[in-house]
C-alpha cells in the first residue's frame, strides 16, 4: 500500500474529493456512434516496453514504468471492472478497451478502472515514440507524455484537481485548478480526437464560484457505457 500511495502521488500530484463530473460540471455524455470500443484481454504489443517520465515538482525524481500485456505501471489486468474500488486503490487494476471509429486515432485504448478511466495513445512526436496518457480519476486528473529515452524534452507530467471540489474554498484556487484544463485542452484534443468529448463546466450564477466557467475534455461518457 505504501508503494501504491507513493506512485500515485508522483504520477498525479493532486487531490480531489469528488469526480469531475459530479460537482459543478456537466453530466457525462452517452457513447457517440462514431466511437467504437472493443474489450481486450491484454494490452497490444505496440504499448509494451519501459517508458520514462519526468517527476513532479516536489521531488524531481524521474519515473519509470513498465508496460506488458497484463500490466501498466502499478495497474494489473482484470477481466471485469472492480466495482468495489475506492479512489485511493482504484488504479490497482484495469480493464482494457480498444478505441476505433470515425474521428479516432490509431493505437488508442481506454484503461477502465474502479473510479475512472485512463485514455492512452501510442504515437510519435517529432519522429520519436511516445506514450500519451490522459488519466481521469476520482482523486484528480493527469496529463502525461512518456518517452523511451530517460531524458527527453518531449516528456510532460501535469496534474490538476476539480476547480469546484469540496476542498476548494477560494476563487483563487478554483481559477488555478481551471488553468490546468485550459493548459492541456489543445493537446488533449489534438492527440485523442473523438476518444474524448468536449464538456462545459460552470460555477453557477451565485456563490463562491460565480462566473467561473471553462471547457474541458473527458472520456467519462464512454466509462459509463462500458461499465454496464
Amino acid at each position: 500500500m505504501k508503494k501504491l500511495v507513493s506512485v500515485l502521488g508522483l504520477t498525479m500530484a493532486v487531490a480531489s474529493s469528488a469526480m469531475l463530473f459530479e460537482i459543478g460540471m456537466t453530466q457525462p455524455v452517452t457513447a457517440q456512434a462514431a466511437v467504437k470500443t472493443h474489450k481486450l484481454t491484454s494490452l497490444p504489443k505496440t504499448f509494451h516496453g519501459t517508458w520514462y517520465l519526468n517527476g513532479d515538482a516536489s521531488n524531481g525524481q524521474r519515473l519509470k514504468i513498465k508496460v506488458t500485456g497484463k500490466k501498466f505501471s502499478i495497474s494489473k489486468y482484470r477481466k471485469s471492472l472492480d466495482r468495489s474500488s475506492m479512489s485511493a486503490t482504484s488504479e490497482q487494476y484495469f480493464t482494457p478497451y480498444k478505441v476505433s471509429g470515425a474521428g479516432t486515432h490509431k493505437n488508442t485504448i481506454y484503461l477502465l478502472n474502479g473510479t475512472g478511466i485512463n485514455t492512452i495513445r501510442r504515437t510519435t512526436i517529432k519522429g520519436k515514440a511516445v506514450l500519451i496518457s490522459y488519466n481521469e480519476q476520482q482523486h484528480g486528473t493527469g496529463y502525461m507524455i512518456y518517452t523511451k529515452a530517460k531524458h527527453d524534452s518531449r516528456q510532460r507530467n501535469i496534474g490538476g484537481s476539480n476547480p469546484f471540489g469540496m476542498m476548494v474554498t477560494s476563487r483563487k484556487t478554483a481559477k488555478e485548478n481551471r488553468a490546468f484544463y485550459q493548459k492541456i485542452n489543445p493537446s488533449v484534443k489534438k492527440y485523442f480526437g473523438k476518444a474524448v468529448k468536449k464538456q462545459y463546466a460552470t460555477g453557477g450564477t451565485t456563490g463562491l464560484f460565480k462566473g467561473i466557467h471553462f471547457n474541458y475534455y473527458s472520456a467519462y461518457g464512454f466509462w459509463s457505457h462500458m461499465a454496464n
